[in-house]
């Protein structure tokens, strides 16, 4: 069930919020160029019921004004203007937590414009995978974005992963308005959106095309499917909810308090698996014995309930957060066997080698003791030796 909770594609770190204007990419280009469409609002459905005549003005007048509230033009990809239009050396300040992620209100516009960037393909092809990308354009990258935010270096391993994220949503977005699996490659190559460079969507045209990626494509279908938990957070991603709940609880939330507050909202949820799933967790909570914490953990009351981690995400931290990062690697039972057998091999080669040594050290003080005995002589004769007398040391009293 563990897979059903990770952050929905309306969070921050998932996808921006332009990408569901894919459809009207015809549309203004910036909020500013509405003052001079102000006269186009109306859709080609209402110019075709306009009147040809006056006589019929009067009849179709309401019907118009019904029709230009359902067809009411919605507003274009957003381009970040006064991000792009901020003078030299002025940049917003992102705030980031211990794991990197960035928690403070700025983080919209730093995820809105990584949007615009991400859709450019110029830091990374619509086609290519972003860990295939060169470390020269991900550089390129952190060095443009340091140039409108300040970035604590701790937040750039973020961003890289949130970036490639962003190209990897958008390239699904793509595929879902404009791409037609039952047209030729041909037609197929001719349907290029326009924000598509030609090369890129040739490339990519060709990549959907492969019968490796119909049945990679198949198979992601059908585990999407599976997903029923939704949250409901909206754009706020887990990583600002969690600074959120650490400050209305005065301490670290237990995973228990961020599902809760992620995927219910005033005590309802969109389903009840999620219902379900929250009530298990409340009673398992209130057995726990006096005194003690549900921390997050692998054996916490969350994993209980949801099932373990997998591949070493720790689960309702978001973006990058590995288990290793919140309560450390805790090795499986083949591993601990494994070293085991390893440390009891050591240990007896590391006896072996100090038997050794003692044989050595034993023949060695042996024959140094012999060379140095001194000749036997009666009980009342005076032992002389070479050496000087030794002076006898006196105290400060």
């Amino acid at each position: 069930m563990n897979e059903d909770i990770e952050e929905q594609a309306t969070s921050e770190d998932d996808v921006d919020k332009d990408m569901d204007d894919l459809e009207n990419e015809d549309d203004l280009e910036n909020e500013n160029d509405l003052a001079n469409d102000g006269n186009d609002l109306v859709g080609e459905e209402i110019q075709a019921q306009q009147p040809e005549n006056e006589e019929n003005h009067e009849v179709t007048q309401a019907r118009n004004e019904t029709v230009r509230i359902v067809s009411k033009r919605k507003r274009g990809p957003t381009r970040m203007a006064k991000v792009w239009a901020q003078e030299k050396g002025d940049r917003i300040p992102i705030l980031v937590n211990e794991h990197g992620q960035p928690i403070n209100d700025k983080n919209s516009h730093l995820t809105h414009f990584m949007g615009t960037l991400s859709r450019s393909g110029k830091y990374c092809p619509i086609y290519k995978p972003w860990n295939k990308v060169d470390a020269a354009k991900k550089k390129a990258l952190l060095e443009l974005l340091k140039t409108k935010f300040d970035i604590p270096e701790a937040g750039e391993k973020w961003i890289l992963q949130s970036f490639g994220r962003k190209v990897k949503n958008w390239r699904a977005r793509v595929k879902e308005y404009y791409h037609d699996p039952s047209l030729s490659v041909k037609q197929q190559i001719s349907s290029r959106p326009k924000q598509v460079q030609k090369k890129q969507w040739k490339k990519l045209v060709k990549y959907w095309n492969k019968e490796k990626t119909k049945s990679l494509s198949e198979k992601n279908k059908e585990n999407r499917a599976k997903k029923k938990m939704i949250q409901r957070t909206g754009k706020k991603s887990y990583a600002r909810k969690r600074e959120e709940l650490k400050t209305s609880l005065g301490h670290d939330p237990s995973r228990l308090d961020l599902f809760s507050a992620c995927f219910s909202k005033d005590g309802n949820t969109k389903n009840d698996d999620t219902a379900n799933a929250i009530d298990e967790m409340k009673r398992l909570s209130d057995n726990l014995p006096n005194g003690h914490s549900d921390k997050p953990g692998p054996d916490d009351i969350f994993s209980t309930v949801m099932g373990k981690d997998r591949n070493g995400d720790a689960g309702m931290f978001g973006l990058g957060v590995r288990a290793s990062d919140v309560w450390g690697v805790i090795p499986s039972r083949s591993a601990c066997h494994r070293e085991n057998n390893e440390l009891k091999s050591r240990c007896g080669e590391l006896t072996s080698e100090n038997e050794q040594l003692r044989a050595q050290l034993s023949e060695k003080n042996g024959s140094t003791n012999s060379s140095i005995v001194p000749p036997l002589t009666s009980q009342h004769s005076p032992v002389v030796t070479n050496e000087p007398p030794r002076l006898r040391k006196f105290g400060s009293d």
